[in-house]
């Protein structure tokens, strides 16, 4: 892979066969991006983008396809040195407590080499903006020190309410955004939920949580019983004064006042008819994590009912706890594969543009006029079926190689 950063003195004329821009129209057959100043100026067919350029370098890039740059909306990048150390489980609290028992065992050097790996992986795959997880801030150097844009979430645990201090998170980077946010409904007391809820308001800043994501969750909140509540006494995180709402994590949440338009739910796998309704008038958006919910046992999103009530959708990896790949295409394929009828374009965007636009970086991860020249150039191992839908559908399935990455933003 080829990786070309963009200077503001840089005037470049890219074509290639396929432009790929997801927006509209989304396929554009002998396309060509004008980039000037590290943005882009325009794009198009290459007949009509090439009469209004003058002075630029010409990139031709021949049989290629451009695309913008994918969103990894949710991983967990301080978990990736656990990559096959925690098998596959039919039971979700099981693979948690492999989690926290093997977390306990890296050192923070350990840590830390497996996210700069993490973070090459992540570029050969194709990401360029990421909304990472993480309960300490090691992958915050990393971060920054790489091309990739996006989030780094500030994750709390204390389901005991003990009092922290959510102090203002120092920003370096406008590339990488830092905010808290609380790990879920079952470890997170109600009143700092709604205390970090009003922190990220006040900073308009993306509130993030797990929900939804498992059985043990529905049944710990619906009368506080089950490996849910043993592990939190267990762990001596029990709060005493927690009385069960016996209603589901949406339905809870929503009782807290913190659902809204900035709320992005991560998983969100066991949902009643009612939860679908509350989070679509909400606004709130849903992050999938497809492959890592098979590993852990918890279940497999109702892609087709979030389609239904029109909630905004983006896609995750999770941790290399949960998933043997950071690959957002791979994502896509094990949901179309499950949902065969869906239209292959809208999950091409779930994995991209709209993975940007949710996480608040449309102008870095989008082809549009104005937006920074954040883009691929992708072969594909056979020709394509040049009539969507087919070439949509082909281009998930088709095994790919990232040939070169443009970065605009760095």
């Amino acid at each position: 892979m080829e990786e070309i950063f963009l200077e503001p003195h840089h005037h470049f004329l890219v074509r290639a066969k396929y432009l790929l821009t997801l927006e509209s129209p989304p396929l554009i057959l002998d396309g060509a991006i004008h980039i000037k100043d590290q943005r882009i100026l325009s794009l198009g067919s290459f007949k009509e983008i090439e009469k209004e350029v003058c002075g630029a370098k010409f990139i031709d890039l021949e049989d290629l396809i451009l695309m913008p740059v994918l969103t990894n909306a949710h991983l967990h990048l301080e978990l990736s040195a656990l990559r096959f150390r925690i098998p596959p489980t039919g039971r979700f609290i099981l693979w948690v407590r492999q989690v926290i028992k093997r977390r306990s065992e890296l050192s923070p050097i350990e840590i830390k080499e497996s996210i700069n790996f993490a973070i090459k992986e992540l570029l050969r795959e194709g990401i360029g903006i990421v909304g990472d997880v993480g309960n300490s801030a090691l992958s915050l150097e990393p971060l920054l020190q790489s091309p990739l844009s996006g989030y780094l979430f500030q994750e709390i645990i204390n389901f005991k309410g003990d009092r922290i201090s959510l102090s203002p998170l120092e920003e370096f980077s406008k590339r990488i955004k830092l905010t808290y946010s609380p790990h879920a409904p079952y470890t997170v007391s109600p009143l700092l939920i709604q205390a970090i809820k009003a922190y990220t308001r006040k900073r308009k800043r993306l509130f993030t949580i797990h929900l939804a994501e498992s059985q043990e969750e529905i049944q710990f909140l619906r009368d506080g019983t089950g490996p849910i509540a043993a592990l939190l006494k267990e762990r001596n995180q029990w709060n005493e004064s927690f009385s069960p709402p016996g209603i589901s994590p949406v339905k809870y949440l929503d009782s807290l006042g913190v659902l809204d338009e900035n709320t992005l739910a991560i998983h969100s796998i066991h949902l009643t008819e009612e939860d679908f309704e509350i989070l679509s008038k909400r606004g709130v958006k849903v992050c999938l994590c497809p492959r890592s919910n098979l590993y852990t046992g918890a279940g497999f999103p109702d892609l087709p009912r979030f389609l239904k009530y029109g909630i905004k959708l983006c896609l995750g990896t999770d941790s290399l706890a949960s998933n043997d790949r950071l690959s957002i295409f791979e994502e896509m394929k094990t949901l179309l594969n499950f949902y065969p009828s869906t239209d292959p374009l809208l999950i091409l965007k779930m994995g991209s543009v709209e993975g940007a636009k949710i996480l608040g970086f449309e102008e870095y991860g989008t082809l549009r006029e104005g937006a920074f020249a954040n883009f691929l150039a992708i072969s594909t191992s056979q020709p394509l079926t040049e009539k969507p839908p087919h070439f949509y559908r082909e281009f998930i399935f088709v095994e790919k190689e990232v040939k070169y990455r443009f970065y605009g933003n760095y």
